[in-house]
């Protein structure tokens, strides 16, 4: 009888650590995940200014992520919420390994911390020249918030310009 319960337990404690093994692999590689902004366009310039914001999710793993939920906000380099994130994640998305994925999210604009910000970059004749020469606006922001995927939550604080 002890020797049947030895093995019950040899056998969990294998299953276990397989299980352990495999979501401390996934936590690794979620850390090589990079998000950014591949496009930033403004959609409702009324009484709420709205934009679609794409972010570029880039796996460089070699483990498929499914994402459940999704929360970035844009902030300034001052630490000022420039845009909200307006909805959640759908469904999930999977990421492939070794991929990007594009991810279109709609943003409230907090429209004089925009006005704000194009003043402090010299303002919108020089953000616009910015666009032409660079395909840049010159935009500091900081993303801000969290991914989850599975059991993993991943925080997310990347500086960029748009």
């Amino acid at each position: 009888m002890k020797k049947y319960i030895g093995l019950i337990i040899l056998i969990f404690l294998v299953i276990a650590g397989k299980k352990g093994v495999t979501l401390f692999k996934k936590f690794r590689h979620a850390q090589r995940l990079k998000i950014g902004v591949s496009k930033f366009k403004l959609l409702n310039i009324s009484s709420t200014i709205q934009s679609n914001i794409v972010l570029n999710i880039s796996n460089f793993s070699n483990t498929t992520f499914a994402l459940d939920q999704i929360n970035i906000d844009v902030y300034t380099p001052t630490g000022e919420l420039l845009a909200k994130q307006v909805s959640p994640l759908k469904a999930p998305l999977f990421i492939s390994p070794n991929q990007n994925t594009t991810l279109p999210i709609i943003y409230k604009i907090n429209a004089p911390i925009l006005i704000s910000e194009i003043k402090k970059q010299g303002g919108i004749t020089s953000v616009l020249a910015n666009f032409l020469t660079s395909g840049k606006k010159g935009i500091p922001l900081i993303l801000k918030g969290f991914i989850v995927s599975g059991m993993i939550e991943k925080s997310i604080n990347e500086t960029l310009t748009v």
